[in-house]
This record gives C-alpha cells, structure tokens and sequence, in this order.
C-alpha cells in the first residue's frame, strides 16, 4: 500500500486536525485504521489472542510524532476528561501502541471563539513546533 510505504519510510510523523467528537474526524481515523494495520503497524503475541491487551509486538521504529489539534472547547473542558480521554485513545493506543517512543499532543484550544490575534498566535506556534521538530 503507498500510505503504508510513506509511513515506513518517514523518520517521524506529524498529523494536524480538528477535533472531532473527542477524536480525529472519519477520513483521518479512517486513515489510521486503513494504514496503521496488523502485520504493519503491530502484531500479536498468543497471549493477545487470547485477550490480554498487554500481549502486542510494536513493529513501527519511529522516534517521535507531533500531533496538533485544534478544539472546539476550551481548555477547562477538556480539563473534565475530554483530554485524558483523547490521550488514552489517540497518542497511546494509536500511536505509542505500535511502537512510536515519543508522542508530544499539541491542543489548540477554542479556535473558533478566539480573536485574530489568539488564531494567529496559534499558526506562529503551530509553525514554531514544525520548525523546530527534530528527531535528534
């Protein structure tokens, strides 16, 4: 698959998005699920066959992705749960899960409520972090 062979080949990964109902819209879960698969992006041990989450062979040897979102809410609502919710589904297990060391999860909160000037503060950020990713 080419999206597989892109992945494998990229030293790192950055994916930015909306949120979506406190997870990435469909294309882009779809996506993860389409190319994030079985034998690619992780494979089972027997005990995993048989139920024990702990029983996963990470196949993925990426150091590090970059994740930003930008949200809907503010901070204080994620504060409730939303994000530890999103942290446990998304950077653990779709991305630490298969193997990937280091996930930094950037929130760009209430970007539709805020002013010009929070907006673009958020690109200059948003342009800082990719600027300055690095693997080393």
């Amino acid at each position: 698959m080419d999206q597989q062979k892109k992945v494998a080949e990229a030293q790192g990964l950055v994916i930015i998005s909306p949120v979506w109902f406190v997870g990435f819209p469909a294309i882009l879960k779809g996506w993860i699920e389409r190319v994030f698969t079985y034998g690619f992006a992780y494979s089972l041990t027997p005990e995993r066959w048989r139920g024990d989450i702990k029983g996963r062979i990470p196949l993925f040897k990426h150091e590090k992705a970059l994740l930003i979102s930008t949200t809907l809410f503010n901070e204080k609502s994620y504060q409730t749960g939303l994000s530890e919710a999103m942290k446990k589904l998304i950077d653990d297990f779709g991305f630490r899960y298969p193997g990937i060391k280091n996930v930094e999860h950037v929130y760009f909160y209430s970007v539709s409520a805020v002013g010009d000037e929070a907006r673009r503060g958020c690109l200059q950020e948003a342009y800082r972090l990719g600027k300055e990713f690095s693997l080393s």
